[in-house]
């Protein structure tokens, strides 16, 4: 490839980037899940947004709140306490990938721009770049493996891994594998060591041969004038003229210890097509690899190495305390571009109990990100794609647990309460909202009234669908409990201890008017056989899941998991009414 052709290349692959780039930050100042019913109803425009955006900045940059910027650089940014903070594991594959990669980009990459700025002596087959380059790469190449044994042991923990993030690995790996395949190819390359001869040095035929035969022991190169065991005084001799010719600008290509083993995979192929071509085919790999990651980055995941250290310190210095709408919707769309799909969110949901139960996806925070950043394009109008989301948003317990796990500091409780309201806006409410440990519990001032609107719709229905206690005048009758895999209940002799101890029921005068039925109530109503007066008890929704109630239970009754069957069983049938 000539130097016109590579310079070309170059051009194209920096022109997509930075078009890629000015799309995002497009996006970044258009787009937004509206925050709050306060907020203008129209989108408010980009001129808006940005001025808005660029205020917020000078007011950080000549106030004291400087300082936390700088603060977030080095614990945030080059540190990655938060990561640090929560697995060991995951800082390791992080902190091995980024620092490897930007090290070998500074370094290598742009070495003839900053190696040779920083050291007057840069040279790259000297030491110790020789040998940092391979160090570098093996740091990257450690860390990738550590991102893919964390998503493949953690999958059946709930963590979800896309395509696009095998494709970011695998992208990351080819470049540095060719580029440590490419060195190999090199160092046992005889025509690149005669090109070198011939430029670097003026031998005669002996110090010629006795320098060929050094580098052959020594070095790995294959040279077709050399065959079988070598004299010893031979690679002696050569040793003096490498020290005299060769080892003020090339040091020992063992150093290079990650190339040097990979020569070995190199040769065949070399001796198969050609040393000068096999170094050309990997030369042309890896400088495509490098500028097609280039192209492709701002279009991918790997996007969230420039937003998430935005959003970083934007967590840094307002703690997600913003109250310009304008902001609010900026700090959105920073937010879902920083998301690197890292799973740890999904970890450590207090949801999971609803994920086992349902199998939506969306319940998990990891993937209602993926979901928002089109919603908050206006890409996505599946139906049935909407509802599952409502469903995923409505069974979070907002207990902000994933926002303050998320490494990249994007503020998720914010974004599922906008993401609620705006499909709310459109859309049937989800019956999971009768329940109190989910939803209200992440009510904002401004969202009280089409919180109240919307619950009255699901509970009309819930009333519709059950029957109460209350309303019952004929006696009881006996029957057989029907859909409930734990039956526990069986267990029970109305001692009223779960009634006792329920915080719940404490909580009100007259429990039974605002309950329905208590708890030891329920368990009878299961004992002979009436799984739907069961399912009507306002009980079931109103529980806080404390578990003191199973924990007291004298025979072992498991309570509140047969509240989460009752809530999940009521929710079918809700659900299956609804749509009939």
């Amino acid at each position: 490839m000539n130097t016109n052709t590579l310079t070309m290349l170059l051009g194209l692959s920096v022109s997509i980037c930075l078009v890629g780039l000015i799309i995002r930050l497009a996006i970044w100042f258009s787009q937004g899940i509206r925050p709050s019913l306060s907020a203008p109803s129209s989108p408010l425009s980009a001129v808006n947004r940005i001025g808005a955006a660029t205020h917020g900045i000078l007011r950080v940059i000549f106030s004291s709140k400087s300082l936390l910027v700088l603060k977030s650089f080095f614990v945030d940014l080059l540190f990655q306490k938060r990561i640090f903070d929560k697995s060991y594991l995951r800082w390791a594959a992080h902190t091995l990938i980024f620092t490897g990669f930007i090290l070998l980009f500074f370094m290598h990459a742009l070495g003839s721009i900053v190696s040779q700025a920083i050291f007057s002596d840069y040279y790259p087959t000297l030491n110790p770049f020789l040998f940092l380059r391979d160090f570098f790469g093996v740091m990257v190449l450690v860390g990738l493996g550590i991102a893919i044994y964390r998503r493949i042991s953690l999958k059946p923990q709930r963590m979800r891994t896309s395509a696009g993030d095998w494709a970011a690995i695998g992208f990351i790996g080819v470049i540095i594998l060719s580029g440590m395949l490419l060195e190999g190819a090199k160092i046992s390359s005889f025509t690149i060591y005669q090109n070198m001869v011939d430029e670097y040095a003026s031998l005669d035929e002996e110090e010629g041969r006795a320098l060929e035969a050094f580098w052959v022991q020594e070095n790995g190169v294959v040279s077709p004038n050399i065959a079988g065991p070598i004299d010893p005084e031979l690679v002696a001799r050569g040793r003096e003229v490498n020290s005299d010719s060769c080892i003020t600008c090339h040091a020992s290509n063992r150093t290079a210890f990650a190339s040097f083993a990979m020569a070995t995979i190199t040769r065949p192929f070399a001796a198969v097509v050609g040393d000068f071509k096999a170094t050309t085919m990997l030369w042309y790999l890896h400088i495509i690899a490098c500028l097609s990651f280039l192209a492709w980055l701002p279009f991918s995941k790997m996007f969230h190495m420039l937003a998430a250290p935005v959003s970083l310190i934007t967590k840094r210095v307002t703690g997600d305390e913003i109250d310009e709408p304008a902001n609010v919707l900026t700090a959105q769309m920073v937010g879902l571009s920083a998301c690197t799909h890292c799973g740890t969110c999904s970890l450590e949901c207090s949801s999971n109990m609803f994920y086992e139960t349902f199998q939506n996806d969306f319940i998990l925070p990891s993937e209602k990100v993926q979901y928002l950043k089109k919603f908050a394009a206006g890409k996505e109008r599946d139906p049935a794609i909407i509802k599952r989301m409502q469903q995923g948003l409505y069974v979070c317990t907002s207990c902000d647990r994933c926002t303050t796990v998320c490494p990249s500091g994007i503020n998720l409780k914010q974004l599922f309460v906008s993401a609620r309201y705006s499909l709310l806006e459109s859309g049937t409410p989800e019956t999971t909202m009768l329940s109190h440990f989910s939803f209200p519990l992440a009510l904002a001032q401004n969202f009280v009234d089409d919180h109240i609107k919307a619950l009255k719709k699901v509970t009309d229905l819930f009333k519709k669908n059950f029957q109460h206690l209350a309303d019952l005048s004929a006696p009881l009758t006996l029957g057989k409990t029907t859909g409930l895999e734990n039956n526990t209940y069986k267990s029970c002799y109305s001692c009223q201890r779960c009634t006792n101890v329920c915080p719940v029921v404490r909580s009100y005068d007259n429990p039974v008017e605002a309950l329905g039925m208590l708890p030891h109530q329920i368990m009878f109503s299961l004992g002979i056989g009436n799984t739907d007066l069961a399912m009507g008890a306002q009980m079931i929704w109103s529980c806080s899941t404390c578990y003191l109630c199973q924990e007291h239970c004298p025979n072992q009754v498991q309570l509140c998991d047969i509240f989460y069957n009752l809530k999940n069983s009521a929710i079918n049938k809700m659900e299956a009414a609804a749509s009939s």
